[in-house]
């Protein structure tokens, strides 16, 4: 398909509805334009109510377990105040690592859920968004979340880390405070499996990157470019499964987010802290999932291509997903392109 026949359909899709497949997975979504007319289709979820006392507010360190890593003044103590950006183990967490054995049954298989579940506390005062923290702050947050992944990695149990962020309740979180969570586990999830055995595929048919090639035919096209960094660009997600769904993705071909370059680090952080803040300007009070997908630490993945996905929550998995198995999104991606574009 060449780029003007790209455009061509991108403005088809505005009043059309159609059925795209996601350019590396095997997974299909229905656009549906004319869904959004639905009155709850497009609604605005609750958020989270305030906390009179936040465990993750400075001066509450008592309140969580001890941390594993912290920026803070040279004179603070471990454990008390004077942090910028703090790393607890969750108190509640999906794995340990002391766990049980396997079993032998071929039918009911069970494994022991072995791992390590960390909170990314991202701010002393008070915060909800992280969009809200000044850009060097961000910095800050996000070279906590590289050097989580590079210390995980001598695990040699961990096969991989799944950083994530929950933003509102609509999106899972329990807390407002501004967090995000690292769950290192000893298996690789399905979809990024399913995301190397395709990049592996495309590799192997075509000597490239799939994802280089979509960065490189979205900046070619621009409809669904949202915001261009020297490092990284923003593009609305071709098949995007939830309104506003938009991918970040590096310019120089990487797997692995732990070894990304401190100019990258930067220019990541402000690319997707203004995509973010685009976001909260054209969806009040929005509710949305933020999710890196990075490479296995133990498998060599030289095809495979690291980002992050922003995943906006405005609607809902309902009847027609789980019987079908395709997500339903009421907005066009070139439609949420042009909308995030506007400077915040």
């Amino acid at each position: 398909m060449t780029p003007a026949s790209e455009t061509a359909q991108g403005t088809m899709s505005s009043a059309f509805p159609q059925l795209r497949k996601d350019p590396i997975l095997d997974r299909w979504v229905l656009i549906a334009p004319e869904r959004a007319a639905r009155p709850t289709e497009l609604d605005v979820p609750a958020h989270l109510t305030h906390h009179a006392v936040c465990p993750f507010c400075e001066g509450q360190e008592h309140d969580t377990p001890h941390e594993s890593l912290a920026l803070r003044a040279p004179d603070s103590r471990p454990d008390g105040p004077g942090w910028r950006v703090r790393v607890v183990p969750n108190r509640f967490p999906a794995v340990r690592r002391m766990a049980g054995e396997p079993t032998a049954d071929p039918l009911f298989k069970l494994e022991p859920g072995y791992g390590v579940h960390e909170v990314v506390i991202e701010c002393p005062q008070h915060e909800s968004s992280l969009a809200a923290l000044p850009e060097e702050h961000v910095r800050d947050v996000f070279a906590v979340y590289r050097d989580r992944l590079a210390a995980l990695r001598s695990d040699p149990r961990i096969a991989y880390a799944q950083l994530f962020k929950n933003h509102g309740a609509g999106s899972g979180a329990s807390l407002e405070h501004a967090h995000t969570q690292i769950l290192g586990l000893p298996r690789v999830p399905r979809t990024v499996q399913d995301e190397l055995d395709a990049t592996a595929a495309y590799h192997q048919a075509h000597a490239r990157c799939i994802f280089c090639d979509l960065l490189e035919r979205e900046l070619a096209v621009g409809e669904r470019v949202v915001l261009e960094g020297k490092h990284c660009a923003a593009v609305a997600a071709f098949a995007g499964r939830f309104p506003y769904e938009t991918w970040v993705l590096p310019r120089r071909h990487a797997a692995d987010f732990d070894r990304l370059t401190a100019a990258e680090l930067a220019d990541i952080t402000r690319v997707v802290r203004t995509v973010l803040r685009r976001l909260a300007a054209a969806v009040a009070d929005v509710t949305y999932n933020l999710v890196l997908h990075t490479a296995p630490f133990r498998e060599p993945a030289p095809h495979y291509h690291w980002h992050w996905e922003l995943l906006p929550r405005l609607t809902g998995i309902a009847g027609f997903e789980l019987a079908g198995g395709y997500f339903l999104n009421p907005l066009p991606p070139e439609d949420a392109a042009a909308r995030l574009r506007k400077k915040d």
